[in-house]
């Protein structure tokens, strides 16, 4: 029997397979009346064959809660609405409650930490737990446990990875007391050693207790792998049910589940610790987001148990699929962040832009429509993909047409940038899922009059995206140029020393592409960040094969890029010597380079041989006027680029792709 569907025993409790879905906030928690939002969604990561799905964090007190989107179980409100979701989802698995304590990541000026130590993402300084109030806290957990039990979970889950207050105690970095808290390694460990104890003091014999510890905190001067090891086995010797291992905290400059991050990468400390800590069920998470990873992992014996979170986002049927031999139809997380945790982060319901209906399962209902229509879809990048799928899947007949010999648009072009290569497994499933829903997908076909005309469709929709904007600047003739679409497709080829102008998101991953043409790989990314060094790992400076400067008229460099992801990408980008200008005018190309005048009049010439040309987008969309004109009692949906081109990405197109399918009468 394939080891990833084989059972495998957590306390009491016998998993039919061996994944579960790890902890995420969906941005509705913390308030009454959303059981029914969270149940449509965690109930159809049930029937997708996950058999435990671990909450977000529910926090143990008042003072615990990361923000106003936290429950906090001892709010009678709180628990009320755990047990009714609870309930609506009884018989289809084993819900998980994440006990939570958010420590000095609190956004609450009455946050509270082992050490008055402010965080680097909070403004306020966290006050000191007295050593009555951490034995208070203690109390709390054990408290939280017995309510959540209550409240109908089957397993509970201890928080205390992620930089939050249990491994704040953990960490010399954040933790200067000289009392039992602290002192030494081992006095770092009693609060989460007493925390333990205190839960399963609460609960009956062999529920199941999972204890989510860092495994590398990713901060200079966290605790050293022996260390670690050292709370695994002292967690596992106090009979925990099995060991989570988290990666990192939120302030690290180390990014952890992004797409700058190589599939797996994380795999190898969940195995480190599994090695040094038999006898306990070792959980595997970050960064683990297709069959052929997890498959290693078990192949391996790397891990007992896979958790993921945004894997079951993008495809609440992950685990059927891989287990039916039907991976091709697997929705691949892209590790964007770009509606999940930026959302999070935001205080916004959190969803995912390849699969717009996850958290909105209540407003999106798949019954199938009984009128069905006649669809034509025209073009396919997020927008046109995403339409046509949702409107097929309503049980309309659709029909994609496509210019180019490829789908994917703007979405094949972003899949040559270092990372975005993940892109490329969206299109692999759209290229799977449109057949199998009996869409007709014509290639290398022009959306012209004639065409629409003879295919006499009741419903267009258009999606045909956006081109890049024209640009004119005295004497760009000098030097070699050419816009970003060019350069992606291989047609222009730039030299050594390259001027970008326009530095937008595109600008930014051009850039990217500039300075490092290939994947991350494990070894390149541990290299990159000093990985290897457990206690000391920060990005290493090294001079790319290219010189690159990106300008920038006005506003920040990567707008519209991810908050949590961009940060990571320009440091990338800095440690290899991209510079970045803003706040100027374009004067001239000369033979020598890009001429710009600077906001105090300065003249700058920046030497380079070749420019690339991101200066935004224009619609396409040559015939819709004249198709609206003609037919105007047709029902035509414009949608994406071709709708409004400015600010456009990826997650309105597929949003808006979704919305179009739902809008069809």
């Amino acid at each position: 029997m394939n080891t990833a569907f084989s059972p495998i025993s957590i306390g009491n409790l016998t998993l039919p397979n061996r994944f579960i879905m790890g902890s995420m906030h969906l941005g509705v928690e913390g308030e009454t009346g959303t059981a029914e939002r969270m149940a449509a969604f965690y109930g159809k990561r049930f029937e997708g064959g996950v058999s435990l799905i671990v909450t977000g964090g529910i926090s143990v007190n008042e003072e615990g809660k990361g923000s106003r989107t936290f429950f906090n179980i001892q709010n009678p409100d709180h628990a009320k609405e755990l047990k009714r979701m609870n309930e609506l989802l009884h018989g289809k698995g084993t819900m998980c409650a994440q006990l939570f304590h958010a420590g000095r990541y609190a956004a609450d000026r009455n946050c509270v930490a082992p050490s008055a130590i402010r965080a680097p993402i909070n403004r306020y300084v966290p006050k000191a737990l007295t050593e009555d109030q951490c034995w208070k806290t203690i109390e709390d957990f054990g408290l939280a446990a017995k309510l959540a039990r209550e409240s109908g979970f089957g397993a509970v889950e201890i928080m205390g990875s992620e930089g939050y207050l249990l491994n704040q105690f953990f960490s010399a970095v954040t933790n200067q007391r000289d009392d039992y808290f602290g002192g030494d390694s081992k006095g770092r460990m009693n609060l989460s050693i007493e925390v333990l104890r205190a839960v399963k003091k609460q609960l009956p014999e062999g529920f199941p207790v999972i204890f989510r510890m860092s495994g590398i905190d990713l901060i200079p001067g966290n605790p050293s792998f022996e260390e670690v090891v050292q709370l695994a086995q002292v967690l596992r010797d106090e009979k925990v049910s099995a060991l989570n291992i988290g990666i990192g905290w939120h302030e690290s400059r180390i990014p952890t589940i992004s797409q700058l991050v190589p599939r797996g990468a994380w795999v190898s400390i969940a195995s480190r610790i599994k090695e040094n800590t038999p006898g306990v069920p070792i959980i595997a998470s970050n960064r683990v987001n297709d069959p052929i990873t997890m498959q290693r992992v078990f192949d391996e014996n790397r891990a007992d148990i896979i958790s993921m979170a945004r894997p079951f986002l993008a495809d609440p049927a992950i685990v059927k699929k891989f287990q039916e031999g039907m991976s091709n139809r697997i929705n691949t997380c892209v590790a964007c962040n770009q509606a999940c945790l930026d959302h999070a982060f935001q205080e916004k319901f959190v969803s995912c832009i390849v699969n717009p209906e996850a958290v909105h399962e209540l407003e999106y209902s798949k019954s199938k429509t009984k009128d069905p229509k006649k669809v034509l879809v025209i073009g396919t990048g997020p927008a046109g993909l995403e339409a046509a799928r949702a409107s097929a899947s309503l049980g309309h007949k659709v029909t994609l047409v496509e210019k180019a010999n490829v789908l994917g648009g703007q979405f094949q072009l972003a899949s040559n940038i270092p990372g975005k290569s993940e892109f490329k497994e969206t299109i692999r499933y759209f290229s799977n899922e449109l057949p199998a829903l009996g869409v007709d997908i014509r290639l290398n076909t022009d959306a012209t009059l004639t065409l629409l005309e003879t295919e006499n469709p009741d419903v267009t929709i258009f999606a045909s995206g956006v081109k890049p904007r024209e640009f004119s600047l005295k004497g760009l003739e000098n030097l070699p140029s050419g816009n970003y679409t060019e350069y992606l497709t291989g047609k222009f080829k730039p030299g050594k020393r390259v001027a970008v102008i326009g530095g937008g998101g595109i600008g930014v991953d051009v850039a990217h592409r500039l300075t490092e043409e290939e994947d991350p790989t494990l070894i390149s990314y541990d290299k990159k960040y000093n990985i290897s060094s457990f206690t000391n790992a920060v990005v290493q400076k090294e001079k790319a094969h290219r010189d690159v400067a990106v300008f920038r008229r006005n506003g920040k460099h990567g707008a519209g890029l991810g908050p949590t992801t961009f940060w990571a990408l320009k440091q990338e980008l800095e440690s290899v010597g991209v510079e970045f200008y803003h706040g100027l005018t374009y004067k001239e190309v000369t033979k020598e380079g890009l001429k710009v005048e600077l906001k105090n009049g300065e003249e700058f010439l920046y030497p380079c041989d070749s420019l690339i040309l991101c200066v935004g987008q224009e619609k396409e969309s040559s015939v819709l006027e004249e198709y609206q004109t003609k037919y105007p009692n047709k029902q035509t949906i414009v949608i994406g680029g071709a709708k409004d081109p400015r600010n456009i990405d990826a997650k309105r197109a597929f949003l808006e792709g979704l919305e179009a399918a739902h809008s069809i009468h």
